[in-house]
């Protein structure tokens, strides 16, 4: 099999430059190239395909029987090369594609679900593919773009953009203080009926701080669940008090169903009393539109909805 020149491209499309003009001189004048090394350039592709491609007179060439039938293939060839140049270039221009998200199911529900048609309906061309589970994401399965979890990653070949930050309270229903009375402070919460997020069956704490105080507390109760939803619909039929992440509990607040407890208490059930939502995605996707622009869609609209929460609650 031969193999292709590094020029071939350059090659076919002076070739069909003398084609069109059927002139050496009118051809190199257009390209800005001396007859003399246009002339010597279709030599060589001759000399390569082992065939004439022109027939020569002293003033115009003709394609031959084979120039014609080569002609027509270059004519195509690059015809799909134009083709394929434009299929790519509207990728700058438009993101568009199969976008694949993982998250856990309460991120999902809570922050996700939320948002995500008003990033379709602006982004139209591309398509969304949101798989959940209860993992930890400090890894994404195979042909994930974006993962979506709490918490900074620990250090790997995955890179962490923090998208908002946010806080949890305690909570309970109206009805649930009215029967067992409202806890005075952290201490109390042993005489109550603590729902609580768990991912495993290792013991769950619940820290609380308020300035020279500052405990952790392992609490347990009638109900521990990997799902928020559960428990936020639990805690708002009041079944017992749980700690919720803010975003979670401000609908069922605005409505009445739940109030915060030990408001004068910072209360966390992770590493930080501040809870970065982050995306995690390849390095390689770093200039992947579909990719930037949905990162940067959760990074404006979830701050731009965490800051009038808390215009709001002030």
């Amino acid at each position: 099999m031969r193999k292709p020149d590094l020029n071939s491209l350059a090659d076919l499309q002076l070739f069909m430059s003398v084609a069109s003009a059927e002139n050496f001189s009118a051809a190199a004048r257009q390209l800005g190239l001396p007859p003399s090394s246009v002339s010597r350039r279709i030599g060589a592709i001759e000399k390569r395909l082992g065939v004439a491609l022109f027939k020569r007179t002293t003033r115009d060439v003709t394609l031959t029987d084979a120039g014609s039938a080569y002609s027509k293939s270059v004519t195509r060839i690059l015809a799909d090369l134009q083709e394929a140049d434009l299929a790519v270039s509207r990728f700058s221009r438009m993101p568009e594609g199969m976008l694949r998200i993982e998250s856990r199911p309460g991120l999902s529900a809570w922050l996700l679900a939320p948002v995500l048609p008003q990033f379709l309906e602006q982004y139209p061309t591309i398509q969304v593919d949101l798989k959940l589970t209860n993992g930890t994401l400090e890894t994404l399965s195979p042909g994930t773009d974006v993962g979506i979890r709490y918490g900074l990653a620990k250090p790997s070949s995955l890179v962490t953009r923090k998208i908002v930050t946010t806080r949890q309270g305690l909570y309970a229903s109206p009805r649930y203080l009215q029967r067992h009375g409202e806890p005075r402070s952290p201490d109390e919460l042993h005489e109550h009926n603590c729902l609580v997020f768990s991912l495993g069956e290792s013991p769950v704490s619940w820290r609380f701080r308020r300035g020279d105080y500052d405990r952790t507390l392992q609490l347990r109760g009638s109900l521990r669940s990997n799902d928020v939803s559960t428990l936020a619909t639990a805690v708002a039929g009041g079944l017992g008090i749980s700690v919720a992440h803010e975003w979670v509990a401000e609908e069922h607040v605005r409505q009445g169903q739940v109030v915060r407890v030990l408001p004068d208490y910072e209360v966390t059930t992770m590493n930080s009393f501040d809870l970065h939502v982050c995306a995690l995605y390849s390095p390689a996707l770093k200039n992947v539109q579909k990719v930037r622009v949905f990162i940067d869609f959760l990074m404006t609209t979830l701050r731009a909805s965490a800051a009038a929460s808390a215009a709001a609650a002030g």
